[in-house]
């Protein structure tokens, strides 16, 4: 067990941990005291004080959360423009954060509210906000956003780590609002600008017919010294590229764009190559991708 709940029943990690039962630890599944064990043979892990086995410690319950942890301990979230408003991405900087509460029939992960007003948000790991759930939001007309983490459960990243807490806190491209709703010419136009991550696939995330205008695109996920990096491919030979900040990381994508031409877009903080040179930043990424697995 490389997980645990410290004594403000905050998740840490066993690299963080003071050793012995002086870490004030619990298990993260079961709640019975854990201590450290941070010896000089064995990999260093978390182990029930009382000698009873290990639990099974299930990441996408670690990973939900901590999202949670996360936001409640910065009161506030970067979010993306609240659609059909003129409130662009921003900061939201909430006044109080009340988890796993009962409104009604519903229990969003977090209500968070402004001057009063609440603002629900969903985090999304391998159960995403259901219909029904959704309908009763629209009737209680509260504006809610649903944060994408499936592809971070994937990664690579460490849970808790300062990676993970920027690209929760920081990140847009994993997040969308759900209430509002997006209207559809509005995703047509996002479309067409070129970029709108939803979802990581390596398959086209856009079926069309024939008199479509609309851009296909293909998505790749990689993982890169840790570091999370998503590649969209657009129909017209387009690479789009972004991560979480890491300078070493942005060094290589502006090596690349004087190397062979791109330009970096301010807006949704990518870094545009085209062809031919778009297909040679795709195989280095997949290269170092793989040299990072292996």
């Amino acid at each position: 067990m490389f997980i645990a709940l410290n004594e403000n029943k905050n998740l840490i990690h066993i690299t963080d941990a003071v050793r012995g039962l002086a870490c004030n630890c619990i298990c993260f599944e079961c709640g019975e005291t854990v201590l450290a064990r941070k010896g000089n043979i064995k990999e260093h892990h978390f182990a029930h004080a009382n000698n009873q086995d290990s639990c099974t410690i299930h990441p996408e319950s670690v990973l939900h959360k901590y999202a949670k942890q996360v936001v409640i301990d910065a009161m506030g979230i970067t979010l993306p423009k609240v659609p059909m408003s003129d409130v662009d991405a921003t900061w939201w900087a909430f006044e109080q954060i009340i988890p796993e509460f009962h409104l009604g029939l519903i229990r969003p992960d977090l209500a968070c509210y402004i001057d009063g007003e609440p603002i629900f948000i969903e985090i999304a790991v391998t159960h995403f906000l259901d219909a029904e759930k959704l309908k009763i939001i629209k009737t209680m007309n509260v504006k809610t956003i649903e944060i994408d983490l499936s592809g971070l459960l994937k990664s690579d990243m460490l849970i808790p780590s300062n990676e993970a807490k920027k690209l929760i806190l920081e990140g847009l491209e994993h997040k969308t609002w759900l209430y509002p709703e997006v209207p559809k010419a509005q995703i047509i136009d996002s479309i067409s600008d070129q970029h709108s991550l939803v979802e990581l696939k390596s398959t086209p995330l856009l079926k069309l017919t024939e008199n479509s205008t609309a851009t296909v695109w293909e998505d790749y996920q990689f993982t890169i010294n840790g570091i999370w990096v998503h590649a969209r491919k657009f129909s017209g030979g387009m690479l789009s590229v972004n991560c979480t900040y890491n300078p070493e990381l942005i060094a290589v994508f502006k090596q690349w764009r004087n190397e062979g031409g791109g330009r970096y877009n301010t807006k949704y903080k990518s870094w545009n190559y085209w062809q031919p040179f778009s297909e040679t930043v795709l195989a280095r990424l997949q290269q170092m991708h793989f040299i990072n697995k292996n």
